[in-house]
């Protein structure tokens, strides 16, 4: 009888690893107070595409809203686009 071939070896993957944060640079005094008045803005609206609609149109860019409210930037653009959609009907 022949003998079996051993298996090769698997890389394992590495999709447990998770890349580290980039450091960001710390906030101007004027970026720090644009933040204040935005949440300010928000503060008593409770649907995340209200306070993105309110936000984009004070002239926030997609990254500092989702950054604000603790979203991705996807996401934040797509809520920002049914806003849109809604407010077009």
């Amino acid at each position: 009888m022949a003998k079996a071939k051993p298996k090769a070896k698997r890389a394992r993957k590495r999709n447990n690893l998770v890349e580290p944060a980039t450091p960001r640079k710390p906030a101007t005094s004027e970026e720090k107070i644009a933040r204040l008045l935005g949440l300010l803005l928000v503060k008593d609206v409770h649907n995340n595409q209200d306070k993105v609609r309110l936000l984009r149109t004070a002239g926030f860019e997609v990254a500092e809203v989702a950054d604000m409210l603790n979203m991705t930037p996807t996401r934040v653009s797509d809520a920002d686009y049914k806003s849109k959609q809604k407010a077009a009907d």
